[in-house]
């Protein structure tokens, strides 16, 4: 299954790797300069808008890149539109009840921009999945890395004259909506190859709408579970400690770009083999899974071995960051096989259980920061991540295994 997909998977480890490296060193350099009260307003805004940002996309993508890949192109069109309403009227209702309530107002303006630019990438989102679901991941390797250089070009210059968290917020937006009409263009182009009108290649609303609406609940609980850590970080412990969290948490994901470009790459493969050959699916499962057990054990070493001296690079504000990042260790090493694990859920359509594991460990998440955090600040916040983590792999692995044996039994 790997090696039939070395083209695109070259393509997204450009798409993935070289644009978060640019951004993973800018980032950095973004916090040292910044300091971690400006740092932790600008990660703060990012956070916000990309929880509020869940509601615009409603598990959108996937579907797209999944429907697209069993050849139902049609659902693109659909997606397109329900993505416009949702952006629109979640902006709207959002904003209306932080000016209302006077909620963040320090950072109200900050927040709208964020906002602002993840309802382009959203858009922007869209696009790529349809390439994703036809194997022409090319395309979005060019685009992710030329917002990248556009927005770090933008931010430079902004920050020559204005050294503050919404100088680097309005570059975002800035690249962010040039980089949509970069591939709305593409696509135009490119759209005519294939055949959005044919019967066989057609979904019926409703089915549509079924599965979106289940796919809109894994979308919502995993953003907000992942981005409600800062939401309470910032309540008990202030900006600067949603900075040190920011900080390690960037180094994190650095090695979880591994798994996660491999899992765009093989996700068609698998939504495909989930409906056509459940057997090569099991052995495509359980090769992958052992691969990404041990690339995260790998990538938990390098954190353990180099986090001090990358850190010691940011100065007295980020001093105690590699302490966190070895608290998040345990989590990373989880997220690897549930990369695989929660898009195997996808695949074989099992939208709803997925959800439901999902919404257990939110609001797991949500108990247990709201009573360790208060005492352990950002290692509590680590802390739970990681006991999340665990739950997520024994009841994916536990559901994953018992449907393929009612398949292939059946």
């Amino acid at each position: 299954m790997i090696r039939a997909n070395l083209k695109n998977l070259s393509y997204q480890t450009i798409a993935q790797i070289i644009p978060r490296a640019m951004m993973f060193i800018f980032t950095f350099y973004l916090a040292r300069i910044l300091g971690s009260e400006e740092y932790g307003k600008y990660d703060f805004a990012l956070s916000f808008g990309y929880l509020i940002g869940v509601f615009y996309e409603l598990g959108g993508n996937i579907i797209i890149t999944k429907h697209v890949a069993r050849g139902l192109f049609s659902s693109f069109y659909y997606s397109l539109k329900f993505r416009i309403i949702t952006i629109f009227s979640t902006i709207a209702i959002t904003f209306i009840i932080l000016y209302s309530f006077n909620l963040y107002s320090g950072n109200l303006t900050n927040i709208l921009y964020a906002m602002a630019g993840i309802a382009f990438s959203s858009l922007m989102n869209l696009y790529f999945a349809f390439f994703r679901g036809v194997k022409r991941m090319n395309f979005e390797a060019v685009v992710l890395i030329i917002q990248k250089i556009i927005f770090i070009v933008i931010t430079f210059i902004l920050i020559s004259s204005s050294l503050t968290s919404s100088s680097v917020l309005i570059s975002f937006l800035i690249s962010m909506m040039i980089s949509y009409l970069i591939i709305f263009m593409i696509f135009g182009f490119e759209k005519n190859k294939y055949d959005f009108k044919s019967n066989d290649k057609k979904i019926a609303l409703k089915d549509y709408m079924k599965d979106i609406m289940s796919l809109a609940l894994i979308e919502v609980f995993s953003i907000i579970y992942f981005r409600v850590t800062q939401i309470i970080l910032e309540s008990f412990m202030g900006y600067n400690a949603v900075g040190v969290y920011g900080a390690s948490y960037k180094f994190i994901e650095v090695f979880t770009n591994i798994p996660a470009i491999l899992m765009i790459v093989l996700f068609p493969n698998f939504a495909k083999l989930a409906v056509e050959n459940i057997s090569e699916f099991k052995k495509g499962f359980n090769k992958v899974l052992k691969i990404l057990i041990l690339l995260g054990i790998g990538a938990v070493s390098i954190c353990w071995i180099f986090g001090e001296m990358f850190f010691e690079l940011l100065g007295e504000d980020y001093s105690g960051a590699y302490i966190v990042l070895r608290y998040m260790t345990p989590a990373l090493l989880i997220i690897y096989p549930n990369y695989l694990l929660t898009q195997s859920m996808i695949a074989l359509d099992k939208n709803i259980k997925y959800a439901f594991v999902l919404f257990s460990v939110l609001i797991l998440n949500i108990l247990i920061g709201i009573l360790i955090v208060p005492q352990f600040g950002v290692y509590g916040s680590a802390l739970s991540v990681g006991v999340c983590e665990i739950i997520i792999f024994i009841s994916t692995f536990y559901l994953i295994n018992k449907e393929l044996k009612t398949r292939i039994a059946g």
